[in-house]
């Protein structure tokens, strides 16, 4: 099959067992939506492109729009390449406690990268990422902000495509979903589906420790990029979830660093969050009477992990004793949460 262009072939990713991670037969089968395979190298493409589509259809754009987003994850990849593809300048604005590696991403799309000072507070930087958008659409009539905090079409794009490839790939009832909070629209948009196909589903939201907003804690900065932006986006569907976990960046650092050594899926730091979560949700669902545990055993869960190209920073690793100085000599010598021979690899072109 030959596609006309790279955003023709964005979805139908593969559904993966786990079969080392919770290998106990009396345990649930859980499963992986393996978004990393997907164009754009994570689920937000998916998003990125619906938003701007029906931004087209609506007329909202044009041949001299330029796309101009605050983000801190894969949204701002993704938009990169819709604007390549599609022929927009695009411009992204993210805080600079973001990974290098993620920057020259999106420069290689052709983007442009406006970095915001975090200085400490992921939630008060997101704002300020934010301001800056909104100041360059008020001074320009020719920007476009999509606005994926807000904007309908990224959780349509998980309720009429990722759903209900999931439920066609699953075959059958899904018994849990868990899903990290970003924009909201993943969690929000794929969870209707499945709920609509099993009312009995137990969905759980995750967020980092040091952004547990929906939780109620302290928001600080964290490792966990594209999830955990210190606010509760209005794509978020509060009543669509079950229970809220809390994962530790070095938990969601060891999960990643699991699934790559134990099943093989090389993925970021956000993808061991939900890793983490699916964890803490098993814990969770067995140990309630009636509710969560009659449909414990035999179940299906089912997470999302993301591939990303060196997904963390070194340097905040280091300082928190995460890896020892001593012990990182280079990408090709290092792995962890997506880092490895992939990332070696990217950085010989990589500007």
């Amino acid at each position: 099959m030959i596609y006309d262009n790279i955003l023709d072939a964005i979805g139908h990713t593969p559904m993966i067992r786990l079969n080392r991670m919770g290998s106990d037969t009396e345990r649930a089968e859980v499963l992986v939506k393996f978004e990393g395979l997907n164009v754009g190298g994570s689920i937000k493409t998916r998003t990125a492109y619906n938003m701007i589509l029906q931004a087209e259809k609506e007329g909202k754009i044009g041949k001299d729009t330029v796309i101009v987003e605050p983000t801190s994850g894969n949204q701002g990849i993704g938009l990169a390449l819709i604007g390549a593809v599609r022929g927009y300048r695009t411009v992204i604005i993210m805080p600079d406690s973001v990974s290098e590696e993620r920057r020259k991403l999106v420069c290689h799309y052709g983007a442009e990268v406006i970095l915001i000072h975090d200085g400490g507070n992921i939630g008060e930087c997101i704002d300020e990422c934010m301001a800056t958008a909104m100041r360059m659409a008020a001074e320009d009539p020719k920007v476009y902000v999509p606005q994926q905090f807000e904007n309908p079409a990224n959780p349509m794009a998980h309720r009429y495509h990722t759903g209900r490839e999931i439920l066609e790939q699953a075959a059958g009832p899904i018994h849990g979903f868990c899903s990290g909070i970003g924009t909201g629209g993943t969690i929000s948009g794929v969870g209707e589906v499945l709920r609509a196909k099993n009312p009995d589903i137990v969905i759980w939201a995750v967020e980092p420790e040091n952004a547990a907003i929906l939780s109620g804690g302290s928001i600080g900065t964290h490792l966990q990029m594209g999830i955990g932006d210190g606010l509760i986006p209005g794509n978020l569907k509060r009543d669509i979830y079950n229970d809220i976990c809390i994962v530790s960046d070095e938990e969601a650092i060891r999960t990643a660093k699991d699934l790559a050594r134990l099943e093989g899926i090389l993925c970021g730091i956000s993808s061991g969050t939900n890793g983490g979560g699916f964890t803490a949700g098993e814990e969770a669902w067995e140990g309630k009477d009636g509710g969560y545990g009659a449909a414990r055993y035999g179940g299906t869960l089912l997470f999302y992990p993301v591939v990303l190209l060196t997904e963390c920073r070194i340097d905040v690793l280091c300082q928190r004793g995460i890896i020892p100085h001593k012990e990182f000599h280079g990408f090709a010598d290092f792995f962890i949460a997506g880092i490895g021979e992939a990332d070696a690899a990217a950085g010989d072109f990589l500007p």
